[in-house]
């Protein structure tokens, strides 16, 4: 029993983490529509979420731009993860497999994208005026720490079907 609260629990975390996730883009895209700057606490988390060897000037602006690279990031996302599942689904034609290898992929699949953006805005715009901007990187950060998680309760959950599917492997202390 204890098993089962501490993994709803934690599945219970995870859906919080990809909703504060999703909030943070809608956050964008509603302030970016209205012509207005994100709170300051955005920029911040933008902020720190900077990968320690490619320190870049972030730029604490909302406008399209910004929107724009959170856009390419979550549709990339959304999109590498679906033909994830359907590359899984055709091969294992389970679904809870399926399930647990898309699960345990994601993290993989944000880091992917959120490299992939940065080398779109590397090769699409010169040099002289290229920008990058906390918001995006607070949305996309968001995402891969969300998909750490999840990552964690894929195997957890991996570890303990394998822990029930075969229990004398683990002999109980009396």
């Amino acid at each position: 029993m204890g098993y089962y609260l501490f993994y709803l629990f934690f599945a219970f975390i995870i859906c919080l983490a990809y909703g504060f996730s999703f909030y943070l883009y809608l956050l964008l895209e509603l302030s970016v529509k209205q012509k207005k700057e994100v709170p300051n606490w955005f920029y911040r988390i933008g902020q720190s979420m900077q990968d320690r060897i490619h320190r870049v000037k972030l730029e604490d602006r909302t406008n399209y731009d910004a929107l724009k690279q959170s856009r390419i990031f979550l549709r990339g996302m959304l999109l590498l993860s679906f033909f994830t599942y359907l590359f899984f689904h055709a091969k294992s034609h389970d679904l809870f497999s399926a399930l647990l290898n898309c699960g345990k992929a994601q993290f993989v699949i944000c880091f992917v994208m959120k490299e992939l953006t940065h080398y779109w805005n590397l090769g699409s715009t010169p040099k002289e005026k290229r920008s990058y901007y906390s918001p995006s990187f607070a949305v996309s950060g968001c995402f891969i720490i969300s998909s750490v998680l999840l990552l964690l309760f894929v195997v957890s959950m991996e570890q303990l079907r394998f822990h029930i599917s075969f229990p004398w492997l683990f002999p109980s202390v009396p």
